[in-house]
């Protein structure tokens, strides 16, 4: 027999000219985005420039005049002999203060150097030195001789030192400084601001589009189609990539670098490096930091535990058959999908003192009205049991999940050799369950560390009705809204965030102990 030929497929062929297009489209769209970013930057910098010409003209201005009667001033005063004379002498020089600014300001503009400037200034304030040294005594005109020598023998000396100020002055005036101190509402800021960021992207994919070009247009068939195959994957990761980096990967390294920048404001201006920011989160006069830490660690270490404990009950409950399981199923799940900020007003009505639904059950057992929100000693108890009802919907799923990957064979041959169900609950379904229950302990301990909306919603706004209720996060969104204090709430953001890894390295630990394999 002879065999038949396959017939070539034509899936291939158009494949391959599918992505030998990809790699034109992309030329295409990496040259408009470099040239629309280069275009953005180079339009930011140029504006950034006429700023920072307008700034520095106006400092070039302040700093000739207040330099240079800085440095007379003290060249002058130090020829005094005692407190009145020095006032007679600094009064004589404060009357020529803005005749000598208008007189820079003509100067500046009628192109004048530097130099020609501060002369002018000095000769100026020579003789304003001793105009208010005036009488008939000899001991005025001895200091008013005495002083108009030294200034005139120190003439070029003091015009050297006052020029070198200036100049020294003007040249620690950088553009990055004027970009830092730009104000959020000046026009073009997101321009300016991000210039240099614009120019470094726009460069980068510029260079892409141009590789891609020359892909296109200069290489072969088999070339182009190699590149697409490397380009064809970075389609579906980019976007994700993208998010990554601007939402997740650039504010944690921000985060980081704000933690060691004291005093740092939104404008980028910061004190110094060094770790005053955790000095003030740790040991500062009324830090509530370690409040804060350790009301985190107690409702952590009661809301977890019990939460995770009863959510393995009710899942257990959930799974089985019974009827009406995917309405029950639904119902606990119901709370994950509905605002925490409604949630939590529903709660804050039911713990209210005088007509609260939880005083009304303890009044149908005989107990007095308790005030839940309004006394401190009962405000823990408050979050922990917020906190298990709002943790409990997705730890039931979760563990739903992990009890319906348990094979049922395990079980029969249980109730063939005549365990109980509490025998087989306790000997089969937990420790088959222990990898589940390991995750959901992780993920309620890191939520838990976390709270912050069940303390907004409850107790109006407040960290509890003594302020007693600090939690970490409220602690870090103080420092934010309320202090302003940015550098302190990065520390405070590090501290927790290294609590959080310590104890999930903690819980990982024990969990190799006892997790069944």
């Amino acid at each position: 027999m002879t065999e038949k030929k396959a017939f070539p497929s034509l899936g291939g062929k158009r494949h391959h000219r599918r992505n030998a297009r990809r790699v034109l489209f992309h030329f295409i769209l990496f040259a408009v985005l470099g040239i629309f970013l280069l275009a953005g930057g180079i339009f930011g910098r140029v504006q950034l420039h006429k700023i920072a010409d307008q700034e520095l003209a106006s400092a070039r201005q302040s700093l000739l005049s207040g330099e240079t009667s800085d440095v007379m001033k003290a060249a002058a005063e130090a020829n005094a002999a005692d407190n009145a004379e020095r006032t007679k002498i600094s009064s004589g020089l404060s009357s020529r203060s803005r005749s000598v600014r208008n007189s820079v300001a003509d100067m500046l503009e009628a192109g004048k150097s530097n130099e020609e400037i501060v002369t002018a200034i000095v000769d100026t304030l020579t003789e304003a030195a001793v105009s208010r040294l005036t009488g008939d005594d000899e001991a005025t005109a001895a200091l008013k001789e005495k002083v108009s020598a030294d200034l005139a023998q120190r003439r070029s000396a003091l015009i050297g030192e006052a020029l070198t100020k200036v100049e020294t002055a003007m040249s620690g005036m950088s553009l990055g400084d004027v970009r830092k101190g730009l104000s959020n509402t000046a026009p073009n800021y997101t321009f300016m601001y991000y210039s240099p960021l614009m120019l470094i992207v726009g460069g980068i994919f510029l260079a892409l589009g141009l590789f891609l070009g020359y892909v296109h247009f200069f290489c072969s068939f088999d070339f182009r189609i190699k590149v697409a195959d490397i380009v064809e994957p970075m389609d579906y990761l980019l976007p994700f990539f993208v998010g990554v980096i601007v939402f997740t990967l650039y504010p944690t390294v921000r985060v980081f670098i704000m933690a060691f920048q004291e005093r740092y404001k939104l404008s980028g201006e910061f004190a110094g490096w060094g770790l005053g920011n955790f000095n003030d989160v740790l040991f500062g006069v009324n830090t509530k930091l370690p409040q804060a830490l350790g009301n985190t660690f107690i409702y952590v270490l009661l809301t977890v535990p019990i939460s995770v404990a009863l959510s393995i009950i009710l899942a257990y409950l959930l799974n089985q058959k019974i009827k009406l399981r995917a309405l029950f199923q639904t119902a606990y799940f119901l709370p994950m999908v509905t605002s925490a900020v409604a949630v939590g007003m529903v709660w804050k009505f039911m713990f209210n003192g005088q007509y609260g639904i939880i005083n009304w059950l303890l009044g149908l057992f005989g107990g007095s009205k308790i005030p839940w929100l309004d006394r401190p000693e009962y405000s823990m108890a408050v979050m922990v049991i917020y906190g298990i009802w709002d943790s409990m919907p997705m730890t039931i799923i979760l563990l739903i999940s992990g009890l319906q990957n348990i094979d049922d064979h395990y079980y029969t041959v249980a109730k063939v050799d005549g365990a109980k169900a509490k025998r087989i609950f306790f000997r089969i379904t937990v420790p088959l369950l222990s990898p589940t229950i390991g995750l959901v302990l992780i993920i309620n301990s890191i939520s838990a560390f976390k709270v912050f909306n069940s303390v907004v919603v409850l107790f109006s706004g407040t960290p509890g009705p003594m302020y007693n209720m600090y939690t970490m996060v409220y602690y870090i969104y103080e420092q934010i809204n309320t202090s302003l204090e940015y550098g302190r709430a990065a520390a405070a953001s590090l501290i927790l965030f290294a609590v959080i890894l310590a104890f999930t390295m903690l819980q990982r630990l024990i969990q190799r102990k006892w997790t069944y394999n």
